[in-house]
């Protein structure tokens, strides 16, 4: 399985809706139905990846230009980036679970829905598959999650992006449950932990928004 943030894992990613952009696709209009503007906004850019030239995607210095052109990664997210192996290896010590890295899971039975979870753990034994994500903040921002996220209904509540993400990850590798890990390197403790599970509602009405964002896709493309 290809890497993250390779060349390969972005080409897979294409045209996909991805476990880190549902939580905008569940976005609504403001009398609570359709999709809302951020919603549309994130359709007409997957609408937009499946019009790619493929001559350019199949080429690796332009699709590498495309990819720096495309980027929207803030210095808070490239710094969270940096220091995932640290979180993951920290987790792992605390745990004592092995953590497997894994790259673009694509959902068993949804077209074009996939995620991209930071690690994947499974107990033959027990036959329990868990899988890891992980967010590096700044200094307020753990001090809010702490506080304020326990389960599933406070992370939803809190970061309800984070919700969905995780709820997506868990759909696409059919896990039992998420360890959302929260890090900072200069706090004490440098990570807390908190355990979240699947919600059958929940991935139901992902499956339906990602059925209907998908038709309309394809409606945007064949127009």
């Amino acid at each position: 399985m290809e890497a993250q943030r390779t060349l390969e894992w972005y080409r897979k990613r294409l045209g996909y809706f991805t476990g880190s952009r549902i939580g905008d696709l569940m976005k609504t209009k403001r009398s609570g139905d359709g999709f809302g503007e951020c919603a549309m906004n994130y359709i007409y850019q997957v609408a937009g990846e499946r019009m790619l030239n493929p001559a350019m995607i199949n080429d690796d210095g332009f699709f590498s230009d495309y990819i720096t052109q495309t980027d929207i990664s803030t210095k808070q997210m490239r710094w969270g980036t940096e220091n995932e192996p640290d979180a993951r290896r920290i987790y792992e010590l605390k745990t004592g679970r092995r953590v497997v890295e894994v790259g673009l899971c694509k959902h068993p039975t949804i077209a074009h829905f996939a995620a991209s979870p930071d690690g994947y753990y499974y107990d033959e034994n027990k036959r329990e598959k868990g899988v890891i994500e992980i967010k590096s903040v700044g200094t307020a921002t753990y001090a809010k999650y702490f506080h304020k996220i326990k389960d599933n209904d406070t992370l939803l509540s809190t970061e309800p992006r984070y919700y969905y993400q995780i709820m997506s990850e868990l759909m696409c590798v059919e896990a039992d449950w998420c360890d959302f890990i929260v890090y900072n390197p200069f706090e004490k403790p440098s990570m807390f932990i908190r355990r979240i599970y699947t919600d059958d509602n929940t991935f139901k009405k992902i499956a339906e928004r990602i059925c209907e964002a998908d038709e309309l896709v394809n409606e945007i493309i064949n127009s």
